[in-house]
């Protein structure tokens, strides 16, 4: 498969994770977060292993590569307002239309998963939606980091790592502050645990040299293979322990995971093809899943590594195929694809690669 020929400005290895982070956002959402979703297997089976060995670096990792894209174009007092609207075009719109566009279709097409009354569509805008939780959530950090650096106070390490804990505190102890009664209005409860992972991907952008020391890396390195042991040990019913996305292990895991990923410095050329589809992919692949399920079962197959497959592939192509529809018609590539209304440059479907490594 080819690929597009990176800028100038972008690294290799980190479009390489983008790529890959996707990918296992798309193949958790194939499996399903539990057996009542996506393909709906049982909670025995080794697709759920799957699905739990990855559960706490798929969206903690998309999340690190958002910091780490916006340090590269930080906002400041002089275009906070600019970068605010920027940011709602890009987040909030295909997070209104994607997502009612989604709503309908999985009201009105027979065989869905799940449905909601119709007259509960306008929803979508105040409550987190299914998989779109995370625009709301990702805009509300993105609010709150481009504040921090309108004021600069991101601008030193010691600023950054007081804030990073302050916000992996406020994560360990969200529930005693914020009870579970509380409406999740705009996902804010979920900007709370995108937070951390979003102030290390700054991090890791803006000091690099913190994250040269290899001390530091060895000790997380010895920290993630401790964690993954734990994880595997529960998995397997060795020990009882619990794990969790916002403390103890599960904690570690996404922390010292997503850190460690940006070490390995790995290219790879079919992962930056999907990389640089990345956006569009979350935005659109449940159309594919949810479609691959539905075609596969009509066509009389119950296979489940072939409904798995043409879940995984219709969830990664369809929505490239989606944006070569839409980014050419100025008002759907605004409101869909959350891109500007201008159609500036637009990349071919396959374009020639070079192989040539890049220069960071």
């Amino acid at each position: 498969m080819k690929t597009e020929t990176l800028s100038p400005k972008k690294d290799a290895s980190v479009e390489t994770l983008r790529g890959f982070a996707i990918i296992l956002v798309v193949l958790g959402h194939v499996i399903g977060s539990d057996s009542g979703g996506g393909m709906r297997v049982s909670d025995d089976s080794f697709l759920r292993y799957i699905y739990y060995t990855f559960e706490y670096l798929r969206m903690p990792l998309f999340t690190v590569i958002s910091g780490w894209v916006y340090a590269l174009r930080p906002a400041s007092k002089l275009n906070f307002k600019s970068f605010t609207m920027k940011k709602v075009r890009r987040i909030i719109y295909p997070m209104i239309f994607v997502g009612a566009t989604y709503y309908l279709l999985q009201y009105f097409t027979p065989g869905t998963n799940a449905k909601s009354p119709l007259q509960d569509i306008w929803q979508i805008v105040v409550f987190p939606y299914t998989l779109y939780w995370y625009l709301p959530s990702l805009f509300i950090v993105f609010l709150l980091i481009s504040g921090l650096d309108a004021l600069k106070a991101i601008e030193t390490k010691i600023q950054w790592a007081y804030i990073l804990l302050a916000a992996v505190i406020f994560l360990i102890v969200r529930d005693q502050f914020i009870p579970e009664a509380v409406p999740n209005y705009f996902s804010f409860k979920g900007a709370v645990y995108l937070l951390p992972f979003f102030i290390i991907g700054v991090g890791l952008k803006r000091f690099k040299d913190i994250f040269a020391n290899r001390y530091l890396n060895f000790s997380l390195l010895a920290i993630l293979a401790f964690s993954l042991l734990i994880q595997q040990l529960s998995w397997f019913d060795v020990i009882d322990y619990e794990l969790s996305k916002r403390n103890g292990i599960g904690l570690l895991i996404g922390i010292t995971g997503t850190i460690l990923f940006f070490k390995i410095k790995w290219r790879v050329n079919w992962l930056i093809w999907f990389g640089s589809y990345a956006y569009t992919i979350y935005l659109f692949h449940s159309f594919g899943t949810s479609g691959g399920r539905i075609l596969i079962k009509a066509a009389g197959i119950s296979n489940t590594f072939s409904v798995f497959i043409v879940s995984l592939l219709l969830g990664l192509l369809l929505p490239v195929l989606i944006e070569k529809i839409l980014d050419p018609i100025p008002l759907t590539r605004m409101l869909f694809l959350g891109r500007s209304y201008t159609l500036k440059n637009r990349k071919p479907f396959l374009s020639k690669i070079k192989f040539k490594p890049v220069q960071e």
